[in-house]
Formats: structure tokens, sequence, C-alpha cells
């Protein structure tokens, strides 16, 4: 996944209009401006390194960064200054390659501008090239483009072409590959490129396009067999039993000589019902 940076200008803004920005802990003591809000025992002078001649030694200069990150860790505008240290000019450079932004020192943060370009030159080389037109204007791509640019079902588009639905799958993907556009683009916009490319024109393309990759549909001959919903949950033994004697369909368990089978005794639901029904107007009567 690619770094997402922000631009220098967006960034500054971020920062400068941030709420708590003039409550930043290298802001100016209001007391003393030489030394800064956050730690008035550190100057203001060390977040930027010093002009002098020669430059300043390596030991003063990590002391230097070193107090100057302390300050940072607690800074209200740490994240915002962060961002803008790692935000990039139009001109594709670091917005502030000198100061400590952020917590960052300088040289951590051209090391992070280091690995993101050449992230960044990583993605562009995977990038597929285009292959030249000459290559695209074959009888089967463009009749797969021009039904591709009618239909959305991938069925019709194989019958537009006059061809078998495997045959348009593979066409479609080597368009995708020849014209340069990623695997993760949809319908439109394989058909965008083949317009920029001059394989279409504007005209041919339909404007209620659905927007998405172009799904794929069983071969001839395969039949989507929708399977029953079963209620879930257990059965008790008992139900199973009552299920059975009520469909005619008996336990598949062998009787054994002598023994008084649970199914002979089972009452059979309609008869039970009758039966009920009698003995309560009998009760009713007697009473």
């Amino acid at each position: 996944m690619i770094e997402v940076r922000l631009d220098a200008v967006s960034a500054l803004r971020g920062l400068t209009d941030h709420p708590h920005y003039r409550y930043r802990g290298c802001a100016p003591d209001v007391d003393n401006p030489r030394v800064a809000a956050g730690d008035n025992r550190v100057s203001v002078d060390a977040w930027q390194a010093p002009d002098l001649d020669g430059g300043e030694s390596r030991e003063v200069r990590e002391a230097r960064e070193a107090a100057a990150v302390d300050v940072c860790v607690g800074c209200p505008v740490m994240v915002q200054c962060m961002a803008f240290g790692a935000s990039v000019t139009a001109d594709g450079k670091l917005a502030e390659p000198f100061s400590v932004l952020g917590g960052m020192t300088p040289l951590e943060r051209h090391k992070a501008f280091v690995a993101y370009k050449k992230q960044l030159a990583e993605v562009e080389a995977a990038r597929p090239v285009p292959a030249p037109v000459e290559q695209l204007r074959t009888k089967q791509k463009l009749a797969v483009l021009r039904a591709l640019a009618r239909f959305t079902d991938p069925g019709d588009v194989a019958d537009a072409a006059g061809m078998d639905l495997r045959t348009a799958k593979w066409q479609i993907a080597r368009l995708r590959t020849q014209l340069g556009v990623e695997k993760s683009a949809g319908r439109d916009g394989l058909l965008q490129a083949a317009v920029e490319r001059g394989l279409l024109t504007p005209s041919e393309v339909r404007t209620d396009s659905l927007i998405g990759p172009v799904p794929s549909r069983p071969a001839s001959g395969d039949v989507l067999v929708s399977r029953p919903v079963l209620p879930r949950g257990r059965i008790r033994r008992h139900d199973r039993h009552v299920r059975g004697a009520a469909s005619g369909v008996r336990s598949g368990r062998a009787p054994i000589p002598g023994q008084l089978s649970f199914d002979d005794v089972l009452p059979d639901p309609a008869a039970a019902a009758v039966s009920f029904i009698s003995s309560r107007k009998r009760l009713e009567a007697a009473a």
C-alpha cells in the first residue's frame, strides 16, 4: 500500500489553522522569547541547524535534536507538524528538509522520503505498458469492445460479439492488459481507455453502464441448483418418532424379540385428537 502524503500548501494550512497551533512547544516563551514555550531549558533555535561555517559537530547536533524531539512529544500539534514535514512540494521535494518537525529529525525524514520515492518507482514499473494500437485492431477485440459498449451482461456481450463466453472473457482480460488498465478497473474504465486510444467512439458507449468489473456466469450446460433451507436446531428423539409415525416411516432399528417397541405404543396423532375431544364431551355431559 502506497503511503499517502499531503501537498505542502494543504499540510501547512492544516498546521497553522489548528486551534492549538499557538500553544505549540517550539513557540517562543512569553516571558523569555529566546527559549521554547514547551521547555524553558531548550533554546528556540534547537529545531533549526545554526548557520555556521563548517556546520556543527555531530555530538552537538544530536544533543540539540534530542532536546527538540523531547519537546515535540508533548506538543498538541505534533501530528499536524509531522504531516507538514513529510509533505511534498509541487516539484516533488520535501516541504522542509532541514528542521526538526513533529518529532522527526531531518535525517529520519530524508530516509523516509527516499523509501517513499522508491515505492512510487516500483509501483510505476509494475504498471502495465499499453500495447501499440495496431495490435488492438483485431477482428475479435473490436467485436468484443463494441459488444461491451452496448451490454453489461457477459453472456450478452459474448452473443453480440459472435463468440463463446470463455473466448469473450479472455479477450476482455487481454484488452485490459494491452490498454494498460488496472486489474481493478471496471467496465467503464476499460471502455474509457478504448475511446482514448481511438478504438471506440464516445457515441458507441452506453451512458447508463454499470460501474464494476464484468461478472462471470456459469458455462453453458451448468445448472445452478438451490438447496432447500433446513430448519436449524436439534430435533429431539421423541419428535423424530412422531414425525416417522405420522408419515408412515418407522424407525430403522431392528426389532428385538420379546421387547415392546416404542412405535407400537405410540398413539396415532389423529386418533389421539378424536379420543381427547370425545372424552371432553363426556366430562361436560356428566357435569
